[in-house]
């Protein structure tokens, strides 16, 4: 094996591990936040500042604990933390202050997580109003993870299309079917879910803040493949659950993006409602 074929398996596996396991994270995490604006401009259009509060107050406050979560874990000191303090002028809901030492690779480590860590703890706050919420909502379960468990390590992008592709007709049948619509829970589910999917989000600086400790998450991957290759040890035999775990995970976040665009729909058609009874004209959600 030549120097450059050696180094282009090693950089094309490290990239390759890299993109499975995380891509999804920012993927969807910029989606939700593009939908998520669309309902925060169209609740903020047409009652106001205090008209975002309608999926704020439960959302915002998870979103927070994402990050604080997560400053604990990797030592970060919280400066200060507001989980739910609207700001009319900046527009802020909340936020999480803390410091870290950059010489401490435990630290700089920690930044990336910080920065998905709404996106972790909403998808379980997410998966907890599911599954208690929910009626037969193991059957729904076991439809998702029985469509992740099909993918294996490797698996091309058509292969993870085709799976979330089905996984997501499987939600969207078990969940929104006629039956549910008669039960409580179900209306209880879409509301506060609707709340927390729509914070399910990756602002532009918590997307800069993870890029700030990916140097840290990509060492271990680099040098797993390196040894792998000098070896001859198949680095994929490392990580024989890799793409399942990754299926489940993804899996809820094409949930939450469901959620956070039914969202949308509901609450332009609302305020587009009032917008156009009290000001004559059509709500644009996006200006």
């Amino acid at each position: 094996m030549t120097v450059l074929l050696f180094v282009k398996d090693l950089v094309l596996a490290t990239l390759g591990q890299m993109a499975s396991l995380f891509a999804g994270f920012f993927i969807f995490g910029l989606l939700i936040q593009f939908v998520s604006q669309l309902s925060f401009r169209s609740l903020l259009n047409a009652f106001g500042s205090k008209g975002t509060y309608l999926v704020a107050w439960l959302g915002t406050p998870i979103h927070e604990l994402g990050h604080a979560l997560f400053c604990l874990i990797f030592g970060h000191r919280i400066e200060d933390m507001q989980l739910f303090k609207p700001d009319p002028n900046t527009g802020t809901l909340g936020y999480v202050y803390h410091t870290w030492n950059p010489k401490n690779p435990w630290h700089v480590l920690g930044n990336f997580f910080i920065g998905i860590g709404p996106i972790v703890i909403g998808c379980a706050a997410l998966f907890a109003l599911f599954y208690f919420l929910i009626p037969d909502s193991p059957q729904v379960w076991d439809s998702i993870v029985g469509g992740a468990s099909q993918l294996e390590d490797g698996a091309s992008v058509g292969s993870y299309f085709t799976v979330f592709g089905d996984t997501t007709l499987a939600i969207i049948r078990h969940i929104f079917n006629v039956a549910n619509f008669s039960t409580w829970q179900f209306w209880v589910f879409l509301y506060l879910s609707i709340c927390v999917a729509s914070n399910i989000r990756l602002s532009w600086s918590d997307f800069k803040h993870s890029l700030a400790g990916l140097g840290c998450v990509v060492l271990p991957f680099f040098l797993i493949n390196l040894i792998s290759l000098l070896t001859g040890y198949a680095s994929d035999r490392l990580f024989p659950y890799t793409a399942s775990i990754v299926g489940v995970v993804y899996s809820l976040l094409i949930l939450a993006l469901i959620l956070a665009a039914i969202g949308f729909v509901i609450i332009y058609l609302l305020a587009a409602l009032y917008y156009r009874l009290r000001y004559k004209t059509v709500l644009n959600p996006f200006s």
